[in-house]
């Protein structure tokens, strides 16, 4: 059954990793639906009981697995109803329905296996049981058993899950995943085929942009669950109503096909203009497909332990990025060591492993040589896959640091010709293409500001940081809303968006309140100026921040390279 459930073997990595981190107790639905299943934090836990539906059906699979493969008195992993914490335990305790002989005579004594002591909570004692001739009785008498229960949750947990997900120790890397796209159910009227092949046709060659999934076209049978090489399936459904007023309406649903379990789903009004329906598709392509899009979440949890290489180094770079994690930097590292087995990810791979190099690369004495093995794999990634977006991204963004404007010009044009629709590759290069004179930088930012996906949370910042890049920052007034997020890794970041906007719009109050907070929420081994530093690594970009912050009377002790630069020229 896992086999063809990475839903069920995401979810039993997230809980065993909670659990010998000491957090499962203290875990509720909520979390457990946003960080494990790849929810929105904004999601109606009221209506959705995703996280209940799937942990009813994570311990069936565990009793139905052990009730094959389970010997006499065999220590199972297994979950108690109502809670997440993953406990290991001999079979006549943790399914005694399994084990009705040991069942039986625990009984005897008036105690209910329910009531044995948890030998994973650290306040359980070990109480030894009437019934002496129990063998339950002798495995929780003996001391050493509490070490091997604690090493062997996290053993057995890591068995389990590679065999309930790859099967065989054959598979030595993570196939990207399918996305299929169903034909669309539009009704017989004419007008409404027509919409329907045209929605079909933007979003058959606009996800195909991305590289988080494989897009082909589907039927409602296709899918059975796992392609031909064990990747995950996902299905995106369409609907098309139009009402009596000829206004139309689609509805968009994607779900897993190995669970069919709904992780996604949006209601879009439809304009009437072609070219407006595209408009208003194109912010839902990061959504689906992006980078932080659904899709990814959803595989990041079934890939987060163990390094299988290929794809799902890929995945861990993202969440690298998006978490600010200095605690994945080596795993990330030790990934992109791994050959890529799945040829088409072969320059994206390239374009990822040269952009980790300088983003991990924090001390300036060795920047230089961080940039020269970073061009290196840039160059490789687009010699191998001239077309391929993030070697193109790469190059661009490697090249204006350098300030090796011709290059950098040309390596922009390439990765927007790539994927024009790319929420992190439009940000981006909206905030550094200026420091060129690239000349669709201001467009460039329009676009941005129209792709922005709520999905991506650090993309605010790219966009407050495009908007001070280009002085103008009345963009700022079209960026979403943010909220303070539930990860402590983003805080910082959060912060420091916070008080950018409020300095950018001259409020010296909030600037100086957020600026401090961001400075609170530093590393401990970083001040808030190296901390800006290591986010902004561009010391142009970097000092035009420092100047808006300074004018709304903020005190930004800088670093000695941004002492020592030229003033930038007055242009607001």
């Amino acid at each position: 059954m896992f086999r063809r459930s990475p839903v069920l073997s995401g979810l039993l990595r997230y809980l065993v990793e909670e659990t010998v981190a000491g957090r499962a107790g203290t875990l509720k639905s909520f979390i457990v639906a946003v960080d494990a299943l790849g929810r929105k934090e904004n999601f109606d836990a009221a209506s959705d009981s995703s996280a209940r539906v799937q942990m009813g059906r994570l311990r069936k699979a565990l009793e139905n697995h052990y009730a094959q493969t389970a010997i006499d008195d065999t220590a199972c992993i297994y979950l108690q109803p109502t809670s997440y914490v993953i406990r290991l335990a001999p079979l006549s305790v943790a399914y005694p329905a399994l084990n009705r002989p040991i069942a039986e005579e625990l009984h005897k004594d008036g105690r209910t296996p329910d009531a044995r002591p948890d030998m994973t909570d650290n306040n359980a004692r070990a109480e030894t049981p009437r019934a002496s001739g129990s063998r339950s009785g002798r495995f929780i008498r003996r001391p050493y058993m509490v070490w091997l229960i604690v090493f062997g949750s996290m053993v057995l947990g890591a068995a389990l899950i590679q065999s309930f997900q790859l099967g065989s120790k054959a598979h030595e890397t993570y196939f990207s995943p399918v996305l299929e796209i169903i034909p669309i159910d539009s009704g017989d009227t004419p007008e409404a085929r027509q919409t329907s092949r045209l929605i079909a046709s933007l979003l058959a060659d606009d996800l195909t942009r991305f590289k988080i999934s494989r897009v082909r076209l589907g039927d409602k049978n296709s899918a059975q669950g796992q392609a031909d090489d064990n990747a995950s399936i996902y299905r995106l459904y369409s609907r098309l109503v139009t009402d009596d007023a000829q206004q139309a309406t689609l509805f968009l649903n994607i779900d897993d096909a190995s669970s069919n379990v709904l992780i996604w789903s949006h209601t879009l009004i439809l304009p009437k203009n072609s070219e407006q329906i595209r408009a208003a598709l194109i912010p839902l392509m990061g959504e689906i497909n992006g980078p932080h899009g659904v899709i990814a979440s959803n595989e990041a949890v079934i890939t987060r332990i163990g390094n299988p290489g290929g794809y799902s180094c890929l995945l861990k770079y993202f969440e690298f990025i998006r978490f600010d994690g200095h605690v994945m930097e080596q795993t990330v590292a030790d990934c992109l060591e791994k050959p890529v087995a799945e040829k088409t990810l072969a320059g994206t791979m390239l374009g990822v492993r040269a952009i980790f190099e300088i983003e991990r690369e924090k001390d300036p004495k060795r920047a230089a040589a961080a940039y020269a093995r970073g061009i290196q794999y840039a160059r490789a990634g687009v010699k191998i896959a001239p077309n391929d977006p993030w070697a193109n991204f790469a190059m661009a963004r490697l090249s204006y640091m350098k300030r090796d404007c011709a290059v950098a010009r040309f390596y922009t044009d390439q990765t927007l010709e790539a994927n024009p629709d790319s929420p992190v590759f439009s940000a981006v290069l909206a905030g550094i293409g200026p420091m060129c004179n690239y000349p669709g930088s201001q467009s460039l930012l329009d676009q941005a500001l129209q792709n922005q996906s709520s999905y991506y949370a650090r993309g605010r910042l790219l966009l407050v940081l495009a908007s001070i890049s280009q002085n103008r920052p009345e963009k700022i007034d079209d960026i979403y809303p943010g909220e303070r997020p539930l990860s402590r890794d983003n805080i910082a970041s959060y912060y420091l968006t916070e008080a950018l906007i409020a300095a950018a719009r001259g409020n010296r109050v909030d600037a100086q309140r957020y600026w401090h907070m961001f400075a609170t929420h530093a590393p401990a081994n970083e001040t808030a100026d190296e901390k800006l530093r290591t986010i902004i690594m561009i010391p142009m970009l970097r000092q035009r921040v420092i100047r808006y912050l300074e004018d709304a009377s903020v005190a930004v002790d800088k670093s000695a390279e941004d002492r020592s630069a030229p003033p930038i020229a007055s242009d607001r």
